[in-house]
């Protein structure tokens, strides 16, 4: 996909909040919303199957951490369902304040960033200089 026109809609680190990251996924296809169960699950929010992390493959995940709190940090993962196909986004809290099922489901995600035709640690449209490399 062309990402060229998606270069000016989303921001640097400094500026990029959560809606940004989401709406610039949306645009490349990533529409649909995943949520995270109490007991460590996705839930698919177009067929709500509930999956076990492992089987579902991430293709990009963008971190975001709070202009005014720096432990409100958030990672925005692009993912597809297995069942339906649907590709969406959740945002799962990371580090010591996240809650343990976010963490584990983040651990269990199959890692296939930069596989496909998204960035993989940025939100579609931003330039590796916008933002952090993610250690794998």
């Amino acid at each position: 996909m062309d990402n060229s026109n998606l270069a000016e809609s989303v921001p640097g680190d400094e500026g990029s909040t959560l809606t940004d990251i989401i709406t610039a996924y949306a645009r490349e296809g990533f529409d649909a919303s995943f949520g995270a169960t109490p007991d460590g699950q996705l839930e698919c929010g177009s067929c709500h199957t509930h999956l076990d992390p492992s089987e579902v493959t991430m293709s990009s995940l963008r971190r975001l951490e709070g202009a005014s709190d720096p432990d409100d940090m958030l990672a925005v993962v692009a993912l597809t369902c297995p069942e339906c196909g649907s590709r969406g986004t959740v945002a799962l809290g990371y580090g010591p304040a996240s809650a343990a099922e976010d963490s584990d489901i983040l651990r269990a995600l199959r890692d296939r960033r930069g596989d496909d035709d998204l960035p993989a640690h940025m939100a579609p449209g931003e330039t590796s200089d916008d933002a952090p490399p993610v250690a794998r």
